[in-house]
C-alpha cells in the first residue's frame, strides 16, 4: 500500500515531499529529468537516481518511495521483464515506464504486467510528467485499496465459509444427539397433514411399534390398524382435535405397550405436528404403585386383626400338645381328636400368616442359604405329586450365591408357584424351574419399585398354561382375589409371595398372555462372596428348673405357656401386665428369663422392659407378639429384646429361643 499520498489533488499538493526513484542508466537522461522536477513550484520531489536493477532493488528494500520511474533498457535487465521483477517484489509501488520507442503494443503490454502509466523520453515536459506520476500514484493506490479490499473480503467470506461449516457441523451433532435422545427416551415425531391424510413418521416413531424404518405405510388407516381394537374408538373421536392423549398398541412381539401421544394444529396447509412416547414402564410402575397402597391399606387392617387371632389361637395350639402329656392312657380317638384340633389350629396360624405376609412381609428364621438344595426339594416333591401330563424342566445353575433367607418360606412361595402353574395346565403342558446368578443395574432397577443395584439369584417359575389376562395381570397380588372356582383358592397365595419376597428384600416380575402361559420371576439379593455354612442340629434341652418369667395380658395365653414350661422343667412365674411383672421380679431374683407380650394395656411390653432392666440389668428378654412383621423384629432388638416368638407358636420353637439363651448363659460361664 502506498503509505503518503492520498488520492486527492489537494492532498498531493500537500505532501512534504514525493520520493521518486529514477531507473536510468542514461546521464544526461538523469539530468533532464533532475531539471523538470527541480522546475516545480507546487511540490518538491526528492529524486535518487540508480542505472541498475539490482541497485534499484536494494534501494527499494532500505528506503520508502511513492513512485519508480522506469527505463526498460538497462545494463542487468530489458524490456518487460524489468517491470514485472519489480511488480512480483514490491507489489505496492506506483510504476510509470520511460521509453524512446512510440509502441503501442508495449505500452499495453508494460500496463498488463503491472505498470501505472509510461511516458515517451522525447516528449517530457513538467507539466506531463508531473500529471502522470500523480495519475500512476492515484491509479496505485487505487488498485492497492481495492486488493486490500478484496483481501479483506476474501478473508471475511473464509472467516464466514468456516463458522457456517461449525454451524452445520454443530447442527448435525446436535440432530444426532437429538437422534439418539429419542431412540433413549423411545419418542419418536410425526407431522399429519388433516387435508390429505398423509402421515410422516421418523424412524423413531417407527421403531416404538416395531416398525422397520421406512416401512409405515403413511395413512391415517394403517396407524388405527395398530392400536388396540379397545382403543381405536377412543381416539377417532379425539383424532378431530389436536391429539394429547394415551392409548395403547400391540406390538409385533405380542406384548401390549403404551403410547403417549402431544401434539398441536399448525395451519397452511392444515396439519398436526407432533411427538409420541412410549410410556410402558411408566405405566407398570404406577400399577406397582398402586398395588402397593392397596397393600399397605389392607395390611394396616389384617395386622389387628391377626394380633386377636393370634391370642386366640396360641393357647389352643398349646392345650393341643399339653394334653397328650398329662393324659397319657387317652384313647386312640381322643388322641385323633386332640390331633384334629391341633392340625386346625396350625391352619388358621398359618391362615393368619398369609394375611399378614403379602403386606408386611414375614420375619422367620433368616440364615445364610444355598437356594439349589431348596430347589433341588421341590423339583424332587413336584415331579412326584403333579400330573404326570406335565413335563417339568430344571435349568439350576451349579454356581449359585447364597442369599440371606428363610428356607421354609422360599419352599412355600415355590411350592406356590408350582401349585398355580399346575391348575393352569389342566390338560398337561410345561413346567420350567430356573435359576441363576444377574447383575441389576440402574436401567432394570429403575422399572421396579422393591429394587436396587446389585448382585440377585433369580428363580424362574415358567408354564405354558391359560396364561392371566390383562385386566387381572394387575390383580393378581391383591389378598383374595383369585380365578379359581369357589371352594378351590383363598386368593391368598400369590399375595403371601410378595409379603415374603418384599421381607427378603427382593421383587416380583411377572409376564403372561392369555393362553400362552405365565412365568414369574424372584429376585432376591444376593451374596458370592458368602459360603453356606453347615447346617447344625439343635439339641432338645430341659429347663433343668430354670426360672422364667411369663407377662401377657391374656390368662389363657399365660397359663397354656406356664403348663407348657412347667413339662419342660421350668420354673414359672406369671404376671398380667408390666406393673405386676416389676413386682414379681424384685420378688425373685433367681429369675433369668422374660417371655413378655408386646402389645398390653396400661404398660406395655416396650415399655416394660427397661423398668425390668433397672431391677435385673442381666434379664434375657423375649419379645411374643401376634403381628410378626419385619419391622417389628427389627425394632425389637433394638429396643433390647434378645429373642422373638410370633403368636401362636409350638412348644418346640419355645424350647429352641429358650435353648439359645442357656447356651449364651453356658457361653458366658
Amino acid at each position: 500500500m502506498v503509505r503518503d499520498c492520498d488520492i486527492t489533488y489537494q492532498n498531493w499538493l500537500e505532501k512534504p515531499s514525493v520520493q521518486v526513484l529514477l531507473v536510468e542508466d542514461s546521464a544526461p537522461e538523469v539530468r533532464l529529468l533532475q531539471e523538470i522536477l527541480k522546475s516545480t513550484i507546487l511540490t518538491r520531489f526528492e529524486l535518487v537516481p540508480v542505472q541498475r536493477m539490482s541497485d534499484a532493488i536494494a534501494q527499494l528494500k532500505s528506503t520508502h518511495f511513492d513512485i519508480v520511474l522506469l527505463d526498460l533498457t538497462l545494463p542487468d535487465s530489458t524490456g518487460l521483464d524489468s517491470v514485472s521483477n519489480l511488480t512480483s517484489q514490491f507489489p505496492s509501488v506506483a510504476i510509470v515506464v520511460l521509453t524512446n520507442t512510440n509502441d503501442d503494443d508495449l505500452a499495453i503490454n508494460a500496463v498488463r504486467h503491472g505498470a501505472q502509466d509510461y511516458l515517451m523520453k522525447r516528449q517530457l515536459n513538467p507539466d506531463t510528467l508531473i500529471r502522470s506520476m500523480r495519475y500512476a500514484i492515484e491509479r496505485k493506490q487505487a488498485a492497492e485499496a481495492l486488493r486490500e479490499a478484496n483481501e479483506i473480503l476474501e478473508q471475511r467470506v473464509q472467516e464466514r465459509t468456516a463458522e457456517l461449516k461449525q454451524e452445520i457441523e454443530r447442527c448435525q451433532k446436535i440432530q444426532a444427539r437429538l437422534e439418539l435422545a429419542q431412540k433413549a427416551a423411545k419418542t419418536g415425531t410425526f407431522e399429519w397433514n388433516l387435508q390429505t391424510n398423509e402421515i410422516n413418521w421418523t424412524a423413531e416413531a417407527e421403531a416404538l411399534y416395531g416398525l422397520a424404518p421406512g416401512s409405515f405405510a403413511g395413512s391415517y388407516e394403517h396407524w388405527i390398524e395398530l392400536l388396540h381394537p379397545d382403543d381405536r374408538t377412543k381416539i377417532e373421536i379425539e383424532d378431530q382435535q389436536a391429539l394429547d392423549t394415551e392409548f395403547r398398541i400391540l406390538h409385533p412381539d405380542g406384548s401390549l405397550r403404551w403410547i403417549a401421544v402431544q401434539s398441536s394444529l399448525v395451519a397452511q396447509p392444515l396439519r398436526m405436528l407432533g411427538i409420541q412416547m412410549d410410556i410402558t414402564e411408566k405405566k407398570q410402575l404406577e400399577a406397582q404403585f398402586l398395588r402397593a397402597q392397596r397393600l399397605e391399606s389392607l395390611g394396616t387392617l389384617a395386622g389387628g386383626v391377626a394380633h386377636d387371632l393370634n391370642n386366640i389361637l396360641t393357647p389352643i395350639l398349646a392345650v393341643t400338645q399339653i394334653l397328650p402329656l398329662k393324659l397319657p392312657n387317652l384313647d386312640d380317638r381322643n388322641r385323633y381328636l386332640l390331633k384334629t384340633a391341633e392340625t386346625s389350629a396350625r391352619r388358621g396360624a398359618d391362615l393368619v400368616k398369609q394375611i399378614l405376609s403379602f403386606a408386611r412381609g414375614v420375619e422367620g428364621h433368616r440364615v445364610s442359604l444355598q437356594l439349589s438344595h431348596v430347589l433341588r426339594e421341590v423339583q424332587q416333591i413336584i415331579q412326584q405329586t403333579l400330573p404326570k401330563s406335565i413335563d417339568i424342566h430344571t435349568n439350576i445353575a451349579s454356581d449359585l450365591c447364597t442369599i440371606t433367607g428363610d428356607a421354609t418360606q422360599i419352599h412355600q412361595i415355590l411350592m406356590n408357584l408350582c401349585v398355580n402353574a399346575r391348575d393352569a395346565m389342566p390338560e398337561g403342558g410345561t413346567l420350567t424351574l430356573q435359576a441363576e446368578n444377574i447383575e441389576i443395574d440402574h436401567a432394570i432397577a429403575r422399572l421396579h419399585l422393591d429394587a436396587h443395584v446389585g448382585s440377585y439369584v433369580v428363580i424362574t417359575v415358567t408354564d405354558t398354561g391359560t396364561g392371566i389376562s390383562p385386566e387381572n395381570l394387575n390383580r393378581i397380588f391383591d389378598p383374595f382375589f383369585t380365578t379359581k372356582e369357589i371352594g378351590k383358592g383363598t386368593g391368598l397365595g400369590l399375595s403371601a409371595l410378595l409379603g415374603i419376597v418384599r421381607s427378603h428384600h427382593g421383587f416380583v416380575d411377572v409376564q403372561s398372555q392369555f393362553n400362552q402361559g405365565s412365568q414369574f420371576k424372584i429376585y432376591l439379593p444376593a451374596d458370592c462372596s458368602k459360603e453356606c455354612p453347615s447346617e447344625e442340629t439343635l439339641q432338645s434341652l430341659s429347663g433343668q428348673q430354670a426360672w422364667v418369667l411369663v407377662v401377657d395380658d391374656e390368662q389363657a395365653v399365660c397359663d397354656t405357656l406356664q403348663a407348657m414350661l412347667s413339662a419342660h422343667e421350668y420354673q414359672v412365674v406369671v404376671a398380667k401386665g408390666g406393673t405386676e411383672a416389676i413386682a414379681l421380679l424384685t420378688e425373685h431374683s433367681e429369675i433369668q428369663t422374660v417371655i413378655m407380650d408386646l402389645m398390653m394395656p396400661t404398660l406395655d411390653g416396650w415399655a416394660t422392659l427397661p423398668l425390668l432392666r433397672r431391677v435385673n440389668g442381666e434379664i434375657y428378654a423375649i419379645a411374643m407378639s401376634g403381628l410378626a412383621s419385619t419391622e417389628i423384629v427389627t425394632q425389637a432388638e433394638r429396643r433390647g429384646f434378645q429373642g422373638f416368638l410370633q403368636k401362636p407358636f409350638t412348644t418346640q420353637d419355645l424350647l429352641k429361643v429358650l435353648a439359645q439363651q442357656q447356651q449364651q448363659l453356658s457361653f458366658l460361664v
